[in-house]
């Protein structure tokens, strides 16, 4: 073997070698990218956990309770916790709108977010809350929403959360007695 075919392998060999350390650097940049997806899911999921725990504390929730009964009584101190909740609520749906359109968020996450969306502005509460606070979100942002808002028609509901409540726990209860009696 020459030293010119000595040469042609060792070029062989070292292509092979990048191209293995290629895939593997592919490899390692997609579990990497699953691996960020993942944490961005795990922070979005605590910081929605962490929003909704702020809401049931009993001043914040006595204050929602109270808007969404539509109470223009309300003091001024109870307006502010409820607008700060809702506040809250808006920057935490724009963070994940922002992760989507950044591409860490899939179509899911972004499709979730837009139900929630959907089902509290129906609530003539929720809707003056986003009109007063609108201006304090992206542009793109603030389309995404008012489009859902356009589209989505506000319910006048004054029974409020305990009879909603009432009346899901008893068609469960109901259910179970009759799965019951027809077990015995």
């Amino acid at each position: 073997m020459t030293l010119s075919d000595l040469a042609a392998l060792g070029s062989f060999i070292s292509g092979i070698a990048v191209l293995a350390t290629l895939v593997l650097v592919l490899l390692q940049m997609r579990q990497a990218n699953q691996n960020q997806r993942a944490l961005m899911q795990g922070m979005r999921s605590a910081r929605l956990v962490e929003t909704i725990l702020h809401q049931s504390e009993p001043h914040v929730s006595e204050a929602i309770g109270r808007a969404l009964q539509h109470d223009l009584s309300m003091p001024e101190a109870q307006l502010r916790s409820f607008l700060l909740a809702m506040n809250a609520t808006f920057t935490n749906w724009e963070d994940s709108f922002l992760q989507h359109r950044a591409g860490v968020l899939d179509d899911e996450g972004l499709q979730s977010d837009a139900a929630v969306i959907r089902s509290v502005m129906r609530r003539p509460a929720h809707r003056a809350a986003w009109k007063l606070q609108r201006d304090r979100t992206i542009p793109a942002f603030r389309a995404f929403v008012d489009r859902i808002v356009d589209e989505t028609k506000p319910v006048l509901d004054h029974r409020g959360l305990a009879a909603a409540w009432e009346k899901m726990l008893t068609k469960e209860l109901a259910e179970a007695a009759a799965k019951q009696t027809g077990a015995d």
